[in-house]
């Protein structure tokens, strides 16, 4: 799922201050690669280096910036470094690592939009307890971020393939089993919708 977002990626690295774009870039690569990246004293930021320097960001970074962020993200306890057997270190991407990294994904999610509608909208439906308040408002902020059309109060609309997204923002909240998303025909206010989403017709 992740790999499914590296031209967002691309967009994000292009804003922001150099250590954000590094910091993140670094967990993508951690992720994305399962490096391990040789944490040797000798090695390590060397060959980190030439991993940042390899990806198209548009702009090198440093090998201060990385090393600043490699320290971070170790302070952030989002990296670990791990010996292995012959005495070597590895840079290992930890659970809240990887947690972080998903959080990193939603923020860049967009729905992509076809050339062509295919005629069919996509609702999203989901009757979470209250105990999850806080994972539902989580759910109608990353909606309303997406372009939904709120059809009703736990209804949301959207003209565009969207399944893979909304399962994964669900999932990612704990509320996977509470979130179904359906593919519908046609409503009775499809003119209404239409003329939302500028589609015409």
């Amino acid at each position: 799922m992740v790999s499914g977002y590296l031209e967002r990626f691309q967009d994000f690295l292009d804003s922001g201050t150099p250590r954000a774009k590094a910091t993140k870039v670094a967990l993508c690569i951690l992720a994305i690669a399962s490096i391990p990246v040789l944490a040797t004293i000798a090695v390590s930021m060397g060959n980190a280096v030439q991993i940042f320097g390899g990806y198209k960001t548009g702009k090198r970074f440093s090998k201060r910036q990385v090393e600043d962020s490699l320290r971070y993200l170790k302070r952030q306890k989002f990296i670990e470094y791990v010996c292995e057997e012959g005495g070597r270190e590895i840079v290992r991407i930890t659970t809240k690592g990887k947690t972080k990294l998903r959080a990193f994904s939603i923020e860049l999610m967009k729905i992509e939009q076809p050339k062509k509608w295919d005629g069919k909208w996509r609702l999203v439906m989901f009757d979470i307890p209250v105990r999850f308040k806080k994972g539902r408002i989580a759910l109608w902020h990353h909606l309303k971020e997406l372009g939904f059309f709120q059809f009703q109060k736990s209804a949301w609309i959207h003209p565009y393939p969207c399944e893979e997204e909304i399962i994964f923002i669900a999932d990612f909240h704990g509320l996977g089993r509470y979130v179904d998303v359906l593919t519908v025909e046609s409503f009775l206010e499809d003119q209404k919708l239409r003329k939302h989403f500028k589609l015409g017709g």
